[in-house]
């Protein structure tokens, strides 16, 4: 029973300290702080298409 809660304890650590930085980047655009880094990366992703052209004969 002991290893048992000592490996849940374990790997809620790790997942943790795996997923601190990404819940950190992540809340400011849930949360709709970083809604401009969103439009920003929209608009480039748009602007960014090249012109395609048909070139099949």
């Amino acid at each position: 029973m002991f290893w048992l809660l000592g490996l849940v304890a374990i790997l809620q650590f790790g997942f943790h300290w795996v997923l601190k930085p990404a819940i950190v980047f992540s809340t400011p655009i849930f949360e709709v702080w970083g809604l401009w880094v969103i439009l920003i990366l929209i608009g480039v992703w748009l602007f960014a298409g090249g012109n395609q052209a048909d070139i099949s004969s």
